[in-house]
């Protein structure tokens, strides 16, 4: 952006320009969170007479890939940002924070489908100089990639907020260890935006608890469900529960393995956000199971537990 004047002749002089000097950043709020832009003003020596600028603002827009921007918002200085030109350079850095309801946060997720973002701030400082004041408006641009962005949402605490049911435990068994390490593997394509890989992750994780129920058990469990209500009500918790795991298993079958002449199944967030709780609800109902479950072998775990 650059910062230019009007001598009393009707000639204009650039006396300075304002750039990003780092990549955005948040920080979490009580039910908002404040996204930071770092810019710098870098002027060029001017000293008889000077030029003051004051009056920082920005409105902020953002856009992804193949769409229009839409707004986010005013920003302002988080100082109180007054310059004057001296006889020297000057560089002051400074930044324009944006503040960002909770909603807001979840509405540019949607939009932003997993995709890298581009925030356009325009920015607007009036400029003192020589007894008249000068107005500068210009569109300052951000560029944050999916990588990025998903380092914002990590500082802000988005998805441990939005999405309770993830909880996993530090600790397990050998039995479970391999599924919570896919389900944590899961967690971060969901932050990245890759919600197919997510789905597909989810899926490794249920196969990993199939030894919880052999096919046979497994195959009771669905005729079980399918005869009747009667034989459905008579079902235990944990049969139950190794329902769910097939049910988790299925719906998230199209991204691990791709049909024959069928298109591959592309996940959006909201089916990413269902099977990554759903089966952290299965993982944890696992563990359960598995430390109550007698020691001896031949006990049907995800069978009879109840």
């Amino acid at each position: 952006m650059i910062i230019a004047i009007t001598d009393r002749a009707g000639g204009s002089r650039a006396i300075g320009d304002i750039q990003p000097c780092g990549r955005p950043f948040a920080h979490p709020g009580l039910g908002f969170t404040w996204l930071k832009f770092p810019m710098a003003v870098q002027l060029e020596p001017l000293d008889k007479p000077p030029a003051y600028l004051t009056a920082f603002l920005a409105e902020i827009a953002v856009t992804v890939p193949g769409q229009t921007p839409v707004s986010l918002g005013r920003a302002q200085p988080n100082i109180s940002l007054a310059l004057r030109t001296i006889e020297q350079p000057l560089r002051q850095p400074f930044e324009m924070w944006l503040h960002l309801s909770g909603e807001q946060i979840e509405a540019l997720e949607r939009r932003r489908e997993g995709q890298r973002l581009e925030f356009h701030v325009n920015l607007s400082l009036q400029i003192h100089y020589d007894g008249a004041i000068h107005w500068v408006r210009d569109d300052v641009r951000f560029h944050v990639n999916e990588s990025d962005w998903a380092e914002i949402l990590r500082q802000i605490g988005y998805l441990d907020r939005l999405i309770v049911a993830v909880d996993l435990p530090l600790e397990a068994p050998e039995q479970i260890r391999s599924a919570v390490q896919h389900m944590r593997a899961a967690h971060q394509h969901l932050i990245a935006g890759r919600y197919t890989d997510a789905v597909g992750v989810c899926r490794r994780a249920m196969e990993s608890l199939h030894s919880f129920a052999d096919d046979a058990t497994a195959k009771a469990i669905r005729d079980a469900f399918a005869t009747s209500i009667e034989t459905r009500k008579k079902m235990t918790p944990g049969q139950r529960a190794e329902l769910v795991r097939m049910a988790v298993h299925h719906f998230s079958h199209p991204a691990h393995h791709e049909e024959p002449g069928k298109p591959a199944e592309v996940y959006s967030r909201q089916g990413a956000l269902f099977v990554l709780s759903a089966a952290s609800g299965v993982v944890w109902e696992a563990l359960g199971r598995h430390r109550e479950a007698p020691a001896g072998p031949g006990s049907p775990q995800g069978a009879s537990t109840s």
